[in-house]
């Protein structure tokens, strides 16, 4: 009789100190979106109009034109986005170098990666 006493408190203790490791004294709260007025939807969808970072084709084309107006030797360009991809061909003076083209083609995918990084830049050159 005394041997199932000593078994069952065993046990007992046994099994409060697993349920005690594993609750080991965390506080999880429950995390919520911000108010936004619009229940949270801006946050957990920010490609809706309705969110203050959404951007549009028009906005992001506006984006590259001015980051690519950062770089030397480029006389004009032409921008086609199609989803996540942007092929921009870039059109230099017909005297320039390769060397400056290979340079111009460089500094215009680093201004293009900082002003829109959402995006996969295909930078061709032309004369």
């Amino acid at each position: 009789m005394w041997m199932k006493r000593v078994v069952m408190i065993s046990l007992m203790g046994a099994s409060l100190m697993i349920a005690e490791g594993c609750t080991s004294g965390t506080t999880d709260q429950t995390k919520t979106y911000a108010e936004d007025g619009y229940m949270g939807m801006t946050n957990t969808n920010p490609n809706l109009p309705i969110n203050p970072t959404y951007h549009g084709y028009e906005a992001d084309t506006n984006m590259i034109k001015s980051a690519l107006a950062n770089v030397q030797g480029i006389r004009d360009s032409r921008i086609n986005l199609n989803g996540s991809h942007a092929t921009i061909k870039l059109y230099v003076p017909k005297d320039t170098t390769n060397a400056d083209m290979e340079r111009i083609k460089q500094e215009a995918e680093i201004e293009l990666t900082k002003a829109v990084p959402r995006y996969k830049f295909y930078v061709k050159m032309a004369r």
